[in-house]
């Protein structure tokens, strides 16, 4: 089994959470877990993003948003094509990329332990 190499926690967050990430060009996806450390999230893009591993990533959801967070792609790997994408007429890669935050701001590190209080639920198993 390998080993968890991450530095902090992750939770699950909302369905309905957002994020860009830009390094280059514009992936946008559905967050799937979050910590102080870095976050994951699924996209649907053909290429890898791992290429270029500076850039930067912004969060959404209601009217909450983070903008401009320097991060580093750790990975960036095909899964599994979710069910509800079975009955489409195009067939859609699914990936899932984790970044790690860099150095952030003081503002960004009040507004992302704000998120970290009021978005999500439960750790990660």
């Amino acid at each position: 089994m390998e080993t968890d190499r991450r530095g902090h926690t992750r939770f699950l967050v909302q369905d309905d959470v957002v994020v860009a990430l830009r390094n280059g060009f514009t992936k946008i996806g559905k967050v799937k877990d979050i910590g102080r450390g870095g976050l994951s999230f699924e996209h649907i893009y053909e290429n890898s993003t791992a290429e270029v591993p500076e850039a930067h990533v912004s969060l959404w959801v209601n009217k909450f948003f983070i903008s401009d967070v320097p991060c580093r792609i750790v990975y960036d790997i095909s899964v599994s094509t979710p069910e509800e994408y079975s009955t489409l007429a195009i067939r859609l890669a699914t990936r899932r990329c984790g970044v790690q935050f860099e150095t952030l701001a003081e503002d960004q590190r009040a507004q992302l332990d704000f998120f970290l209080k009021t978005h999500v639920h439960g750790e990660t198993p």
